[in-house]
């Protein structure tokens, strides 16, 4: 902390750059690093009732910023840009946008945390068969190149 800031008040500028942080979901402590202030003295200012309503405004304004860009983001994508996607890339922007559409208008289905881990299990057993079938592809060629070698010589 910046000792020539202790006990002093917070400048209009540092009022400012603090709601716009705390709106940017900017943690206390790392609000307070930036500023060279106490994470105390931004809670404090942070916790007055017209504060709380000028960061959620500023949110609704950052939002409204995030949805505008998003939407011309996805206006833009033409059917070649899609052709040219590759399945990784079309499955991730598929979830993505289904979430943002089931999000949007309440539909978020509960998350079933063990349907998750099922997921992850099965995926990680046919990443590991595949590695094991790759190993045993590897052990096959080496055995084949080396029956294929020329016996050595026999000492004399």
């Amino acid at each position: 902390m910046n000792n020539e800031l202790k006990g002093e008040p917070l400048t209009t500028e540092e009022q400012e750059r603090i709601k716009v942080m705390a709106a940017d979901g900017v943690s206390l402590k790392r609000i307070g690093q930036r500023l060279g202030r106490s994470p105390h003295t931004i809670k404090r200012f942070l916790a007055e009732p017209e504060i709380q309503r000028q960061v959620q405004d500023e949110k609704a304004v950052m939002a409204d910023i995030y949805r505008s860009k998003a939407r011309q983001i996805v206006e833009s994508i033409s059917e070649g840009d899609i052709a040219k996607a590759s399945l990784q890339q079309k499955s991730i922007s598929s979830g993505v946008l289904l979430d943002k559409a089931l999000l949007l208008t309440g539909d978020m289905p509960t998350i079933r945390v063990e349907i998750l881990l099922g997921a992850v299990a099965q995926a990680k057993e046919i990443q590991e068969a595949r590695a094991a079938e790759a190993m045993e592809a590897v052990r096959r060629r080496m055995a084949a190149e080396a029956l294929a070698l020329p016996a050595p010589p026999k000492p004399a």
